[in-house]
């Protein structure tokens, strides 16, 4: 029965992440018509602003919450709401650094100003929504989750149509709707928590020294794992242009298929996996490595059937994009490495070895900049697509191989 429901929830958060990446990608077409390349490298330079707040503001929180609801549970709501509390002030703290350096920030990215001011604001948004999602999967509510997500994306995209193509704004109508769509999610999640009496007046001081002890260290992980994520996408736009920087980022939506299949994956295997390593089970243990190595076999068959049908999608996404087409499946590869890495890396986690994550994050990170930083003036988004495959793979490879020194798993049992 547990089996079934692992299996079942596997279902509905691919069913509800391929609905929720399916809008906005039905929608490219006539996004790329109203948008230019260099519309899209701003977005995308955003995105990467937003995603490099996300960790400091929020400490992991939706991280080290799963690890308390499982060890923990009876704490759970005075963890969430001393997490809450942190993700306040660190919302503070870095509004006044933003206000302090927003003009080299406006430089470096190609964004306005008035939209940096609130960037610190827009990240305790997403962090306090992904709090609820990941209190969801730990509960197995996949329904929830996925009616939540699918609900937030309709919205930002209802926002951004009516904008961009009613309005005629350009970039700053995605800019908007994302803000704005996690505002509304952000005020629902908090509703939703205090609903569940997961908002407490009860702050704990020795939870949040978990919660920094815990986070902290996965700071440079996340910021890690953004690096190789939007590096490339930084680094098209200081080496070469903007316009090559929304080429490839297109090409990156596309290839990005794979990372939304593996990540639904992951959001059920991680619940599965932290519940049979508490009971200790053997059996449950070599179920773990089975479907390990069925996911790695079946994960590269779809970035093959992917590559297959990449000319099609291409023929209504437009010619202006068209170029970006050879590096779809580069990206989708090095997807399928990130999701053979999650599938190891699950035991870090469980075992708070944040650390480790962070210190081996970091080292991926860094010779990913130097791949970038050498192979983009040679090769263009070519090389940068190499580049961040290339780092997914290492980071794989080297978490799976350190794995064995923490946890015992039966490999080479068949």
């Amino acid at each position: 029965m547990k089996l079934n429901g692992f299996v079942k929830n596997i279902g509905i958060y691919t069913f509800s992440n391929v609905l929720n990446a399916a809008i906005p990608f039905l929608l490219l077409p006539v996004l790329t018509r109203h948008l230019s390349p260099a519309d899209y490298g701003i977005l995308t330079n955003y995105n990467a602003l937003i995603n490099l707040l996300i960790p400091f503001i929020g400490l992991n929180l939706m991280s080290s919450l799963q690890i308390i609801y499982v060890k923990k549970k009876e704490e759970i709501g005075s963890y969430i709401s001393s997490g809450i509390l942190m993700t306040i002030l660190m919302t503070l703290v870095f509004t006044g650094l933003i206000l302090i350096f927003k003009n080299p920030l406006a430089k470096a990215t190609g964004i306005p100003v008035h939209f940096i001011y609130l960037t610190a604001l827009y990240a305790a948004y997403n962090n306090i929504v992904e709090v609820l999602l990941a209190f969801w999967r730990m509960e197995d509510k996949a329904m929830h989750y996925g009616i939540f997500r699918v609900g937030r994306t309709i919205v930002e995209l209802s926002i951004s149509l009516v904008l961009i193509i009613y309005y005629q704004f350009h970039f700053e109508g995605s800019i908007l709707a994302i803000s704005y769509s996690y505002g509304i999610g952000a005020l629902l999640a908090l509703l939703l928590l205090v609903q569940r009496k997961m908002l407490v007046f009860d702050w704990k001081k020795e939870h949040i020294r978990h919660l920094l002890s815990y986070g902290i260290p996965l700071i440079p992980h996340v910021l890690s794992g953004v690096a190789i994520m939007y590096t490339d996408k930084l680094m098209l736009s200081a080496l070469k242009n903007v316009e090559a920087n929304g080429i490839f980022s297109v090409g990156f939506m596309v290839g990005q298929v794979i990372g939304m299949l593996q990540n639904s994956f992951n959001q059920a295997w991680v619940p599965w996996v932290y519940r049979i390593l508490k009971s200790e089970d053997e059996k449950g243990k070599q179920k773990i490595v089975r479907y390990t190595y069925l996911y790695i076999l079946g994960i590269l068959v779809l970035v093959l059937l992917l590559w297959g049908i990449t000319p099609l999608i291409y023929t209504v996404i437009g010619k202006d994009f068209s170029s970006g087409m050879s590096l779809v499946f580069w990206i989708a590869l090095g997807f399928a490495f990130n999701g053979m890495y999650k599938m190891v890396s699950v035991y870090f986690f469980y075992l708070e070895k944040t650390k480790q994550l962070a210190a081996l994050s970091f080292f991926v990170a860094f010779v990913n900049v130097g791949l970038n930083w050498f192979l983009i003036p040679h090769f263009g988004f070519t090389g940068a697509a190499l580049s961040t495959m290339t780092a997914m793979f290492l980071q794989f490879v080297l978490i799976w191989v350190w794995s064995v020194k923490y946890i015992q798993m039966p490999w080479f049992k068949f």
